[in-house]
């Protein structure tokens, strides 16, 4: 039987994209169906005073694809991340997110470019990118993407890869995370990350 897991991300995080990536290859290979699900980075660092510019930038693709969701559903929403992420994290050099880039990925997806100025001209589609990161953040602790939800509502943070595996190794990494994320008294497992030689701590 298919299960559905969620999958919360923000556009603009390469570590996200690569673990969309993953869970596609995922999808095809084991018996489950994602949901895209909306998680603002710019939300969850607030503290840092980030200024409203960067709030306008950072929000704009999320609040593009809540309207998506709304008059396309789930798999219009796919799309749209797969268009951004193809063209904001895999072209080199990397591209600044902007308008024109927004519109040339909702173009790609089959989705009319105007929906960028709709959703920027309507207030309900920030409310709705606020409510969905703080309710997920409220639900299972979220503090970054990519996070997982499973169905049976656990949430887990991650597997956080520089490059996505493809095929029966993506859906063999889903069989060790799925195993580990079922473990009741399974709480953390963090690798130190590579360090060059004498380099401090």
């Amino acid at each position: 039987m298919r299960e559905t897991i969620e999958f919360y991300f923000d556009p603009l995080c390469p570590w996200a994209w690569q673990g969309g990536v993953w869970i596609r290859q995922v999808e095809q290979v084991r018996d489950i169906r994602v949901e895209w699900r909306l998680f603002s980075l710019f939300l969850i660092n607030e503290h840092r005073e980030l200024g409203p510019e960067v709030r306008d930038q950072m929000l704009s693709p999320l609040r593009v694809l809540a309207l998506v969701r709304r008059e396309g559903g789930n798999q219009a929403v796919g799309r749209a991340y797969r268009a951004i992420g193809e063209r904001l994290h895999e072209r080199k050099p990397k591209p600044e997110m902007t308008p024109a880039l927004l519109r040339e990925t909702l173009r790609a997806a089959d989705l009319v470019p105007a929906l960028l100025d709709r959703a920027l001209a309507d207030p309900s589609t920030e409310g709705e990118v606020i409510a969905e990161h703080e309710a997920i953040v409220e639900r299972v602790g979220a503090f970054g993407v990519p996070t997982i939800v499973l169905p049976n509502g656990r949430g887990i943070f991650g597997p956080v890869k520089a490059l996505a595996p493809l095929g029966e190794a993506a859906g063999e990494l889903w069989d060790h995370v799925r195993w580990i994320a079922d473990q009741e008294d399974f709480f953390e497992l963090k690798r130190i990350r590579n360090r060059k030689p004498g380099q401090a701590a």
